[in-house]
């Protein structure tokens, strides 16, 4: 039932969108009556927006400092019972969530960054991939077990079955040609003194219309988020236990990382890709790390699951393109 809701909202989002869209552009279109060429932005727009998509994996990948993951590979891991993970453990992982999902194996990767997270990405080019980091697998807590990471798997996953790079890609496209012609306005206005107050006047709303958008458009990803918890929830053993581990762990890391300046953290062009958000996650616990007593796992998550979301916590949220931690941890612990 809690699924089918979310793909309802979803698919409600995704209404409201192209809702939105087509009434903004009619506005829009009405105020500049046939004097300006939008088909050129349009297509100029989408030029870069097919280029990005096409090329994208090779700018995440040279980002990320990402290569190809080998079975025959170890990857270090800070639990001194495992001291490392093998490239068999992951693929043989991905297989068995794949198998369940009646879905094709993506080529997997290893991100060399200190920052714990994993990303799915790809295009028509070089085709599906999944990513974990180094910081993952080697996070400071030395307790990260196995089947946390297999959670985290289990969740980027969910983003390739969903077709999520290819959805937030279009629906990104239409605010975007919002924000191009309303900054080519203003250019416009400061060349051409004669009825540049108008020009200015369509411009910003041209902008305004781009917030707006893009306001729908980080709601469509969150509601993406969210789906695919519920895929790693579905498709791995206890998955929401585990992801619920896994994600206040990273959480946790992220800010442990930001707090210590780490160079790492400022790698963060592509964020909306990965499980959780490196950039909010102080946002996200900097009220729940008054007490230094050490948690175990199911305390942490507790901690996390039963804070009171604060009204200006729900305003940054609308900015933001993942849910709140505390939303994510109930939803998973939800029968």
């Amino acid at each position: 039932m809690r699924l089918l809701k979310l793909q309802l909202t979803i698919l409600g989002t995704m209404g409201l969108l192209i809702g939105l869209s087509t009434l903004i552009f009619s506005i829009i279109l009405l105020m500049l009556g046939g004097t300006y060429n939008i088909w050129f932005i349009i297509v100029l727009v989408g030029i870069f927006h097919f280029i990005q998509w096409i090329y994208g994996p090779k700018m995440v990948e040279k980002m990320y400092k990402v290569k190809e993951l080998k079975k025959t590979d170890n990857i270090p891991c800070a639990n001194p019972k495992i001291k490392s993970i093998s490239g068999q453990w992951i693929y043989d992982t991905v297989e068995r969530i794949c198998k369940s999902a009646n879905m094709q194996v993506p080529k997997i990767m290893y991100s060399d960054v200190k920052v714990p997270n994993a990303f799915a990405y790809g295009s028509p080019k070089y085709g599906k991939r999944i990513a974990i980091t180094q910081g993952l697998t080697n996070m400071v807590d030395p307790s990260v077990e196995l089947e946390e990471i297999e959670a985290i798997i289990g969740h980027e996953l969910g983003h390739i079955k969903h077709k999520d790079v290819e959805v937030m890609m279009v629906a990104s496209f239409l605010p975007s040609i919002l924000s191009t012609l309303g900054h080519s306005l203003i250019w416009s206005s400061m060349f051409n003194r004669r009825n540049s107050g108008g020009t200015l006047a369509i411009a910003f709303a041209a902008i305004i219309g781009s917030f707006i958008l893009g306001l729908v458009c980080k709601s469509l990803g969150r509601r993406r988020e969210e789906y695919a918890d519920m895929f790693a929830r579905q498709h791995v053993k206890e998955g929401g236990r585990k992801l619920q581990e896994g994600l206040v762990k990273i959480v946790e890391n992220h800010e442990q990382l930001r707090l210590k300046k780490h160079k790492d953290m400022k790698i963060s062009g592509f964020s909306t890709l990965m499980i959780s958000n490196p950039d909010s996650s102080h946002k996200d616990i900097v009220s729940l790390q008054k007490s230094k007593i050490k948690l175990s796992d199911r305390e942490l998550v507790e901690k996390y699951a039963k804070k009171e979301i604060s009204f200006k916590e729900h305003l940054l949220e609308l900015l933001s393109t993942h849910p709140n931690i505390t939303k994510r941890l109930n939803a998973l612990g939800k029968k």
